[in-house]
C-alpha cells in the first residue's frame, strides 16, 4: 500500500481502535474519537487506524503540520481481517500495518476468476 505521506514508518507509533468503528462521522467526528474516547494526543508521529463494522473500509487519521490527514481505503471484494481484542492491536509495528492495509484477495486471483476486468477497476 502506498501511502501519500512519508511512507516511513519507522518511530511512528500506530494506534489502531479494535473492533468496529461507525464511519458517518467526518474527520472532525474521528480526531475528536481519538482524543475524547481513545484518550490520545494528536501529534505527527502518530497514526490511528480504525474499521468498519463490515471490515471493508479503513481509515487513518494522521496530523501533519496545522492539519490532519483522513485516508480511506475501500475493498469491493473480500473484507480486511481486522482485530478485536486490544491485546492483538497493542504491539502493531509499520510492516504488520502495511500487511494488515494489503488487498484482501490479491487482483490477480480475482482476474484468474473472472471477477474483475480492467474496467471494474474504475470507481
Amino acid at each position: 500500500m502506498s501511502l501519500p505521506f512519508d511512507t516511513s514508518l519507522e518511530g511512528k507509533k500506530i494506534f489502531l481502535r479494535v473492533g468496529a468503528t461507525d464511519f458517518r462521522r467526518g474527520i472532525r467526528g474521528m480526531v475528536s474519537l481519538v482524543v475524547g474516547a481513545m484518550n490520545l494526543k494528536m501529534d505527527e508521529q502518530s497514526l490511528f487506524v480504525f474499521c468498519s463494522t463490515s471490515r471493508k473500509q479503513i481509515r487513518i487519521v494522521y496530523c501533519e503540520g496545522a492539519g490532519c490527514w483522513m485516508l480511506a481505503r475501500s475493498v469491493r471484494y473480500g473484507c480486511y481481517s481486522w482485530p478485536m481484542d486490544s491485546e492483538t492491536a497493542a504491539g502493531m509495528t509499520g510492516d504488520e500495518l502495511r500487511e494488515l492495509l494489503a488487498d484482501p484477495i490479491p487482483l490477480g486471483h480475482l482476474k484468474a476468476r473472472g471477477l474483475v476486468s480492467r474496467m471494474d477497476l474504475h470507481i
